[in-house]
């Protein structure tokens, strides 16, 4: 699974994460807007212009879930077909990568994915 970080706060141990596999994988081709994309199993390093790139994504595809009245999205994933997501933890982990990323911008600091 993927956790990511921004460097400046990395000292401090402060993290966020995707709550499953499927969501990571649902929403990753969705983020990938850095010039780099994202290593699910090694390090990503975002910079602030791909921060800025990730907050339009993000609020886009947050409006775009607000008038999905269904409360689960089906995904195919990659093994196991079709899966119901939980539409809230979707927005619930873009909110996470939207602060994240606003951090960043905020703080001139990059954001790091992380995979294992």
């Amino acid at each position: 699974m993927i956790n990511w970080i921004v460097s400046e706060l990395n000292e401090q141990g402060e993290s966020w994460y995707f709550p499953s596999f499927e969501i990571q994988e649902y929403l990753l081709p969705i983020i990938n807007v850095g010039v780099e994309r994202i290593d699910e199993y090694g390090s990503t390093e975002y910079s602030i212009e791909d921060c800025r790139r990730l907050k339009y994504v993000i609020v886009f595809a947050l409006e775009t879930l607000a008038i999905t009245q269904k409360s689960e999205i089906r995904y195919e994933t990659i093994h196991d077909d079709l899966v119901p997501l939980n539409k809230q933890e979707i927005i619930d982990t873009l909110e996470s990568l939207l602060d994240a990323s606003k951090l960043s911008v905020k703080l001139q600091s990059e954001l790091i994915f992380m995979g294992d």
